[in-house]
This record gives C-alpha cells, structure tokens and sequence, in this order.
C-alpha cells in the first residue's frame, strides 16, 4: 500500500465532526483534481463511502456539488450520493456522467418522488428511465419530464404525457415544442390552447359565451364591410384595456376567424391591416415569420399558425422542406423590434 493510501486510512479513522468534514472534503478535492490510479480509486471511493456515512448533510451536499462534473469520479459514492436526501442526490442526479441508466431506473423504483423529479429533469435520459419516472403518474414528474425535451419518452409515457399536457394550456404550449410529439396529438394540443384563449378573452371582456363565433365566418357580400368593423372594434377594445396578445391572435386564426386574426395581428405587430395584407401578398410565409416573431407569439405556436393560414388559404399547402426552416429561423435571427421593421419594408415593395 503506497504511503498516501496509508495516510487516507489512517485519516479515515477520525473522530471529530470537524475534521471528517475537512478529511471529506479534501478527499473529493483530491478525486477530482485529477484522475486516480486504478489501484488508488478503489481505497478513495471506500474512504469517501465511509465518511459519508459519519459527515453532516451540508458536507455531503459540497461533495456531491464537487463530484458531479467528475467523469472519473468513483462510481460507489456518486451511487450513493445519488440515492441519499434529495437536496444532497440534486447535483450528481443532474450532472454526473458516471451514473448508469440502470442506477436511474433503480433509484426512480426506490426513491421518493422528489428522487423521481430530478430524475425526469435530467438532460438525455433514455426510454427506460423517463418510462420508470413516469410509472407513478405523479403530476410533478409527468410535468417536468414534458419540459424535458431532450429526454426519449416511448409511447406509452408519451400518453401519460399527452394526457396530462389536455389538462394544462402551458403544458400543451410546451408539449408542441417537443420533436417527439405524434402528429396525431398536435390538433388536440392546438385545440386545447385554442379553448383557453376563448376562455380568457370571453373573461376579459365579459362577452357572451360564443361571441367570438361571430367574427370571419359570415358571407362576404354585403355583410363585409360590417364584419371588418365589428372585428376591428373589438380587437381595439382589447387593445385599450391591455389586454390584446398573440394568444388571442393565434385562437382567432384557429378557429378561422380571418378578419379578427388580421386586426389582431395588425395591432401587435404596430401595422395597419392594409400593410399587414401587403406583406402577406408579397411573401406568405416569411410575413408570418416575421408578425409571429412581433407579436411575440411563441415560437412553439407557429407550426399551429401556418396550418390555420393554410386552412384559410392564406398560404400554400405544399410547403417546399426549406421555407419552413428558413421562416423558422426569424425566431432566432431578429428580435421583435426588428422583426417589425422587417415586416414593414416586405409590406413598402408592394
């Protein structure tokens, strides 16, 4: 036995609480400050498991804080840091790469549900752990594993998941950001944001349940002057209380109320109705980009926007693959701001 191995033995045998702590610690600094030698491991990764056992919860949760960035770490006490309290278990949970799949799904059978939150939250969990998760059907687990995109989910949990997301406006909104998401669930999921919104407004303005049923759908001769006014003095009405956003936009448009969409775009976007409908006459799509981007409509509801403006024969069904992708990156290369004057210049070509 090498004269440090001898030296972490002896010091292991420690007593007070103190200098456990500091023995603890320094023994973690050491693991981390660099890989171990095959032979020297072993004894850290016993050493650590043995003061663990001793040290008070606040060291423990320094050490689990140090070894979770630690790919070498010892496997035997990031295992057991991992199934100890859940304010000690978070970081290594999170973090650590030296956790197995099969150490997730063992401590999601065996732990609390806090234990199982944490886990659902992990970036790139596979389906055997996010199935295990979900096994209770707990709503705080579901829920974070449906902010997890980057965890698999099979179809299964994905049922629990969409399930729970009806029940919830903001989970459905999040759910529609995952990529995983069958296509058959994304109407559902648009509808139930679009109910919610319905909701809101009628609340809002103490309409009469249906009211919004009224606008856009009537014969556009003679009635269509009268419709345009009548959308146009609620979308104003909306606007003055503060109360107008893109969520009322994107029902209007949902439930192929055009002429309420398009004042209510109209006026998020800082245009007149006219310039709004130039710009879409000039290029559909990236005019829907662009209005989207600022109006501050989030960035998950678009694909619900294009298929309601397809719906209305706004924009063409057969979309080539790389107009969506390049309407998509609006969201990411202008800022509302300039998403604005954007859309202003595409409606001034006309």
């Amino acid at each position: 036995m090498s004269g440090i191995a001898s030296a972490l033995t002896h010091l292991a045998r420690v007593r007070d609480p103190q200098s456990r702590a500091a023995l603890a610690l320094g023994v973690t600094d050491i693991c981390v400050a660099r890989p171990l030698t095959n032979r020297t491991q072993p004894l850290a990764n016993d050493i650590l498991l043995a003061l663990a056992h001793k040290v008070e919860e606040s060291v423990r949760i320094r050490m689990a804080a140090q070894l979770a960035d630690c790919e070498w770490a010892p496997r035997g006490i990031v295992r057991y840091l991992a199934f100890d309290a859940p304010g000690v278990a978070e970081a290594v949970i999170r973090r650590s790469l030296v956790l197995e799949p099969e150490d997730l799904v063992e401590l999601a059978v065996s732990g609390t549900r806090e234990h199982r939150v944490l886990i659902a939250g992990r970036c790139h969990i596979g389906i055997a752990v996010s199935d295990a998760v979900a096994a209770y059907s707990e709503p705080e687990v579901i829920e974070r594993l449906i902010r997890n995109t980057t965890a698999r989910i099979s179809d299964s949990t994905m049922s629990v998941c969409i399930n729970a997301a009806l029940a919830d406006e903001d989970l459905s909104r999040i759910m529609l950001e995952r990529e995983d998401i069958p296509p058959a669930f994304v109407d559902r999921l648009t509808a139930r944001i679009s109910e919610a919104v319905r909701n809101q407004a009628e609340q809002h303005f103490d309409l009469e349940s249906g009211k919004l049923d009224e606008f856009g759908t009537r014969e556009p001769v003679p009635a269509a002057e009268d419709s345009e006014a009548e959308a146009r003095k609620l979308i104003e009405q909306m606007a003055a209380a503060g109360e107008l956003n893109g969520a009322i936009a994107v029902r209007a448009l949902t439930d192929v109320k055009n002429l309420l969409f398009d004042y209510a775009i109209a006026d998020l976007c800082i245009l007149s109705v006219e310039q709004w409908r130039a710009a879409l006459g000039m290029s559909s799509v990236r005019a829907t980009a662009l209005a989207c981007r600022a109006a501050r409509i989030d960035k998950s509801l678009f694909p619900s926007v294009v298929r309601g403006m397809q719906k209305a024969g706004r924009i063409q069904e057969d979309l080539p693959a790389d107009a969506m992708v390049s309407a998509a990156n609006v969201f990411q290369k202008f800022t509302p701001g300039s998403a604005h004057d954007a859309l202003r210049r595409l409606a001034a070509k006309v």
